[in-house]
């Protein structure tokens, strides 16, 4: 198998298990933004007409889910002992694109390759966490302050916890917008709560009335830039 049907295969391979997740499409503009090389180049690999060196094939390897050095000149297995993307100790964790998302009532990851956070796979285990169940979303504005979410932070968000417990902070659908709040039942009614003390009047509680409102995933961790 030459480089031209290796990187095919596994381009081949990963959609469609993404497909299969609902997860979002792996695009040739991925590749070549993740190298760092010219759109043409990768055109180039596909068609046969040029192959990757090994550095590039190890830039690219962990989107399509395999080893680098199997992309690179066939030798080895072509799949990590971690069959979940990333390498064997990290894994690659895509953000949100909130404003893409608002409105449709689905997840739109984005589609811009920085925008993916590499979290050590032993921490997400340890959080009961798997990579592909686990969403980066990005905070905007200060609703949540007092719970040290602050606006520009990213939040992690386990899909796999969707049930509501009281108190706990989750990521939901509000009436067609992504909202990162605090959950509270109070006479058998679930509403989100913000937590800014200094601007309590402008964030009420939001009643989940509506039946298109959901529990994207509990939030389990945040972070942000100094």
């Amino acid at each position: 198998m030459n480089f031209q049907a290796r990187i095919t295969t596994a381009f081949q391979e990963e959609n469609r298990r993404l497909k299969e997740a609902g997860g979002p499409r792996l695009t040739k503009t991925h590749l070549w933004q993740a190298a760092k090389v010219t759109s043409a180049a990768v055109t180039f690999w596909f068609s046969g007409a040029n192959a990757a060196d090994l550095d590039t094939c190890m830039k690219i390897a962990p989107l399509l889910r395999v080893r680098g050095q199997w992309l690179f000149d066939g030798t080895g297995p072509r799949h990590e002992i971690s069959d979940d993307g990333g390498n064997e100790d990290h894994a690659p964790i895509r953000l949100v694109d909130a404003k893409a998302s608002a409105g449709k009532g689905q997840i739109v990851f984005s589609d811009d390759i920085t925008k993916i956070l590499m979290f050590r796979r032993d921490w997400l285990a340890k959080n009961d966490a798997k990579p592909d169940q686990t969403i980066g979303f990005e905070v905007d504005g200060d609703s949540m302050t007092d719970m040290h979410i602050i606006d520009g932070s990213v939040v992690l968000a386990n899909r796999r916890r969707t049930d509501p417990l009281s108190k706990r902070v989750y990521v939901v659908w509000i009436k067609g917008k992504l909202y990162v709040k605090e959950l509270v039942k109070k006479d058998g009614v679930w509403w989100a709560r913000s937590h800014n003390a200094e601007k309590a009047d402008e964030y009420p509680d939001i009643e989940i009335d509506d039946p298109e409102a959901r529990i994207v995933g509990r939030a389990f961790w945040c972070g942000f830039g100094l």
